[in-house]
């Protein structure tokens, strides 16, 4: 039988996979590549390697990426977000 203690494990369990879907790094389709968008590093404007580049959302509207050399989406840009495939078989 479950316990009280089992059902509280997978009560956090759900809880803390379903947040940290939500509020961790999400991955979206950006013209012809996709960018991770809330991840604490973020690629340089010069990057040249071909992986899912590392960026943050511009929500000022400002022209960001001359001034501090950083790659800047912004929201109204981005197509269609990436959901992470769970079923490895």
């Amino acid at each position: 039988m479950i316990s009280d203690s089992d059902l509280i494990i997978l009560v956090f369990a759900f809880l803390f996979g379903f947040i940290s879907e939500r509020t961790g790094p999400q991955t979206y389709e950006y013209k012809d590549e996709f960018v991770v968008i809330g991840s604490g590093y973020q690629c340089p404007t010069y990057c040249a390697i071909r992986h899912n580049h590392h960026v943050q959302l511009n929500k000022s509207g400002l022209n960001l990426d001359e001034k501090n050399n950083k790659m800047y989406v912004n929201e109204y840009d981005l197509g269609a977000k990436i959901k992470k495939n769970r079923n490895k078989k």
